[in-house]
């Protein structure tokens, strides 16, 4: 493989990224509008502890995602990622690196998306469309924040040619 085919196997790899990172994000757009379609009846009572506690959980878990998305792509951990591609031209590191982003990606995304799905487990439950609004809020926001950039991450380990 010459130059061109490895940079275009790693916008391959940033390419699918970007991809399952947009169909998690709609997802959680769907599940939004969801509980919005349904007809409400009035909704049951449920006990503010239960509100309070599907709201920490949301909580946690984005608090968790971030944790585990800031530790997984921090500096320590991209110079680690980058240096065990060592040895190889430039444009195999890179290749190589992006393939390396996958888990610390999706990981996170699929916690930002167990956010949402508490809110809409909580709207259901409730039959108050409006339950899963902090939810998606929190969902939608670290999901956005979460954005695939293989190339900046690269930069940022000062190694990248």
């Amino acid at each position: 493989m010459d130059r061109d085919d490895r940079r275009t196997h790693a916008e391959k790899n940033q390419r699918a990224l970007r991809i399952v990172w947009l169909a998690l994000l709609l997802a959680m757009f769907a599940y939004t509008a969801t509980v919005f379609l349904f007809e409400a009846e009035p909704p049951p009572a449920l006990g503010k502890t239960v509100k309070t506690a599907f709201l920490a959980g949301g909580v946690l878990l984005g608090a968790l995602s971030l944790l585990v998305y800031r530790f997984s792509l921090s500096e320590k951990s991209l110079r680690k990622k980058f240096a065990a591609t060592r040895g190889n031209p430039p444009e195999k590191r890179l290749e190589e690196f992006s393939e390396g982003l996958l888990l610390p990606h999706v990981i996170p995304w699929g916690i930002n998306e167990c956010v949402l799905l508490l809110g809409f487990v909580l709207a259901f439950i409730s039959k108050d469309p409006w339950k899963i609004a902090p939810f998606s809020v929190i969902g939608v926001v670290l999901q956005v924040y979460m954005y695939p950039r293989a190339e900046e991450l690269a930069e940022r380990t000062n190694e990248f040619d």
